[in-house]
């Protein structure tokens, strides 16, 4: 597991740190999927205020989190979603916003019933065992290998496929809009997580075989953002299976197996991220007191 994940990124392994953030070209979606309507639908009608009412969430459990492990994603996700918020102001950038918005606002990391890789992240955190890279990709896992694939893309109204004729229907292309977002922001958010708790974060260490940079989190972010995408199909696929009853097919075998891949997967490289992100007492303490000095009091 530990040589899958650090495959996705050896191309990056040894660039040089002057060249930019690649841009991955993305690959055509399953024009064969059928439509289905969401699951306790969230933010149906694709508003703005839906993140900007996250952006507000963010900032206040990052400010409120201090120097606390749980910053690290915490901090991250804010960075993105105000990426998200300056592209989508301008009126033509996304096809629909119904598409996108849901997506933001389904995580904001409630442990309410959380799903094993979810739990081991948590933990992590919590316990302070890993490294700010290691807390970074725990919660990274979880959110999109785990989430996007299921709440995010296919149980929600629009993100990967509306009602009517295909290709027309398919949300891939604000799908892959969000990876341009995500491109364009990686080099700020990892310049800020460094300078905000932990200088290794943007240090170019190697971790999992890759070396940890703007690029190599960028590459890492869009491979599984993929590996989502096509879990979201067949997750479809399974649903419309499974029939409308019940649920909305949910019950179904096909439908359980699917997600029961995509947990055991997530979690499985979650056990393999925590294995190799461990850290000690000592660099605890270094990585506190950096923080310290270097967290401005405040608003985010």
């Amino acid at each position: 597991m530990c040589a899958a994940i650090a495959s996705l990124l050896l191309p990056l392994a040894h660039a040089s740190a002057e060249e930019p953030v690649p841009r991955l070209l993305p690959l055509p979606p399953d024009y064969t999927v059928p439509y289905q309507p969401a699951i306790d639908p969230v933010c149906v009608e694709g508003k703005l205020a839906c993140v900007k009412q996250l952006e507000t969430i963010l900032q206040q459990k990052t400010a409120a989190l201090g120097c606390d492990h749980h910053a690290v994603f915490a901090d991250a996700y804010l960075t993105i979603t105000r990426g998200y918020l300056e592209s989508a102001t301008d009126p033509d950038y996304f096809d629909k916003l119904e598409r996108i918005d849901p997506l933001a606002v389904r995580h904001t990391g409630d442990r309410d019933d959380v799903s094993p890789s979810w739990a081991v992240a948590f933990q992590a955190a919590d316990d302070e065992s890993v490294t700010a890279t290691g807390d970074l990709l725990l919660q990274l896992n979880a959110h999109i290998r785990r989430d996007n694939a299921i709440r995010a893309i296919e149980q929600t109204e629009g993100v990967l496929r509306v009602d009517g004729p295909m290709p027309q229907a398919s949300g891939r292309p604000d799908h892959d809009r969000i990876s341009d977002v995500l491109q364009e922001n990686a080099e700020l958010m990892s310049d800020r997580l460094a300078a905000r708790y932990d200088p290794s974060l943007n240090d170019s260490n190697e971790t999992l075989g890759m070396v940890i940079d703007p690029k190599s989190i960028y590459l890492l972010i869009s491979s599984w953002r993929e590996e989502a995408w096509r879990n979201a199909e067949q997750l479809r696929h399974a649903r419309a299976a499974g029939g409308i009853g019940g649920n909305g097919g949910i019950g179904g075998p096909l439908y359980q197996a699917k997600l029961a891949e995509i947990e055991a997967s997530a979690e499985a490289a979650a056990y393999t991220i925590l294995a190799a992100t461990r850290t000690t007492p000592e660099d605890n303490e270094a990585r506190r007191d950096y923080c310290r000095s270097n967290l401005a009091p405040g608003t985010p």
